[in-house]
């Protein structure tokens, strides 16, 4: 688990692994590999591939024989456990609201996470997605440690609650049924995560605290806007798209593909982020385009191409709106200063 990631591998905050922290004391044959008394060391602000999470947590399964490994996991969360997170979910009015404050926020916790909401007649279905592969322990977690989660603010489980999971029925589910107390159990599912009447969207937070969770988004808003290079996905997609502008922008389809994901759920994560693909790639373009400008002395035809325009009139036009004069009056203006 100390594999350095990647410029474009999905990480997740070393703090989701203190609920597995607290089992290891469980097993001897862990003493070594993971020792329990080390819990409180663990720097939360350390980030870990997605991967090599779910292939450590495999090998702990196979090391154990413990298959519910996640489940047991999820019901060592407390409340609180996940900081900040659940306290901006929480403090929103609605449901609803909690829901997508959550999701709005998950890539503190976990870059790969693809949460969303859907609509089918009176059904809401909540799809916790992942763009890495999931072991059966990380989709048990990530599960078990929401519902745990919510029903610890709630108080109780409404009784169209369904629990959908996409492996097969296992011989045992006690553990499925004490962690998922209440709710109705799917295995086999179309994909992970809830699904219940739409009406409980609405249904009131007791702990809404609007002017709190006002401060906290704004808080978090903050620390997505920080995470570092290479570790949010906006920072990862402004690299490529730099990369490759001389050659013609990648489509946002082929930027997608690359990332293991749909155009749909791209479109739906860089609106998390406040910004969509266009927007993205004019910022890039304009950034790369005040470097030229400022630092080499390239013609403005040149740089029209090295930006992947197809005339230099584009580029122009591109380049004004941003900044409210040409390419080359800003030129001039930033060599007077």
């Amino acid at each position: 688990m100390t594999r350095v990631p990647s410029a474009t591998e999905p990480t997740y905050a070393l703090q989701l692994v203190k609920p597995f922290w607290s089992l290891f004391g469980r097993y001897p044959q862990l003493s070594e590999l993971v020792p329990p008394d080390d819990e409180d060391s663990l720097d939360e602000s350390t980030r870990v591939p997605v991967s090599a999470g779910q292939d450590f947590l495999q090998y702990v399964v196979e090391l154990t024989g413990e298959q519910d490994l996640g489940l047991l996991a999820a019901q060592e969360t407390r409340l609180g456990g996940f900081d900040v997170l659940e306290f901006v979910a929480f403090s929103a009015p609605t449901f609803r609201g909690a829901l997508q404050s959550m999701f709005r926020y998950i890539e503190l916790m976990n870059e790969a996470a693809d949460f969303r909401i859907e609509m089918e007649g009176a059904r809401a279905r909540v799809v916790l997605d992942s763009t890495v592969a999931l072991t059966r322990p990380g989709i048990d977690f990530q599960s078990g440690a929401l519902f745990v989660t919510a029903l610890r603010w709630f108080g109780e489980v409404p009784s169209d609650v369904e629990v959908w999971l996409t492996y097969p029925r296992p011989d045992d589910t006690t553990r499925h049924a004490a962690t998922f107390e209440g709710a109705t159990l799917r295995f086999d599912a179309p994909c992970n995560g809830f699904v219940f009447d739409t009406e409980q969207l609405d249904r009131k937070v007791s702990s809404a605290d609007p002017a709190g969770h006002r401060v906290l988004r704004e808080h978090l808003d903050g620390l997505l806007a920080r995470l570092s290079p290479g570790d949010g996905l906006v920072q990862q997609l402004r690299t490529t798209l730099l990369s490759s502008l001389q050659d013609g922008p990648p489509s946002a389809e082929s930027l997608a593909q690359g990332m293991g994901i749909t155009r749909r759920t791209l479109t739906r994560r860089l609106a998390a982020h406040g910004t969509t693909y266009t927007k993205l790639l004019a910022e890039v373009r304009l950034h790369a385009a005040e470097g030229y400008l400022t630092s080499t002395d390239h013609s403005v035809d040149d740089i029209a191409f090295l930006l992947g325009f197809s005339e230099s009139s584009a580029f122009v036009r591109a380049f004004q709106r941003g900044h409210g004069m040409g390419p080359a009056a800003y030129r001039r203006s930033r060599r007077r200063h």
